[in-house]
C-alpha cells in the first residue's frame, strides 16, 4: 500500500513540476521537494516508486505532443529539470538495498563481525 501511495505522489509531483519548472522558483520549488521527499521516504521500493513515479509526467512532457510542440522544452529550465530528474532516480536506485538488514552468518551485521556492544 506504501509503494501505490508513494507511486501516485511521485507522479502527481513529478507533473507538477513539469508544469512549473519554466518558471525559476518553479524549478526550485519541484527539485527541492523531490529531493526532499526522497530523502524522507525509507530506502527500498517505496522511495523508488516515488522516483519512478516522478519520472513518468517527466519523460511523457519532453517527447513531443500528437499536436506538436513539448511541455519540457530544449532550453536551460528543461534540461535542468531533466538532470534534476535524473539525480532523484540515480539517488533512489543507489538507496535501493540500504535499507534492508543484512543476512545473518554472511559477515555483513555487527553480531558476525564480534563488535557486538
Amino acid at each position: 500500500m506504501k509503494v501505490l501511495a508513494a507511486l501516485v505522489a511521485g507522479v502527481l509531483s513529478g507533473a507538477a513540476g513539469t508544469v512549473l519548472h519554466q518558471t525559476w522558483w518553479g524549478l526550485a520549488l519541484a527539485l527541492g521537494t523531490g529531493l526532499v521527499v526522497l530523502a524522507w521516504l525509507p530506502p527500498g521500493g517505496v522511495r523508488l516508486a516515488f522516483a519512478l513515479g516522478w519520472c513518468v509526467p517527466v519523460l511523457r512532457g519532453a517527447l513531443a505532443k500528437p499536436a506538436g510542440g513539448f511541455l519540457v522544452g530544449a532550453d536551460t529550465m528543461g534540461w535542468s529539470f531533466v538532470a534534476g530528474t535524473f539525480v532523484l532516480l540515480v539517488a533512489a536506485l543507489a538507496t535501493v538495498r540500504s535499507g534492508r538488514r543484512p543476512v545473518p552468518g554472511t559477515g555483513g551485521g555487527p553480531e558476525e563481525r564480534g563488535s557486538v556492544t
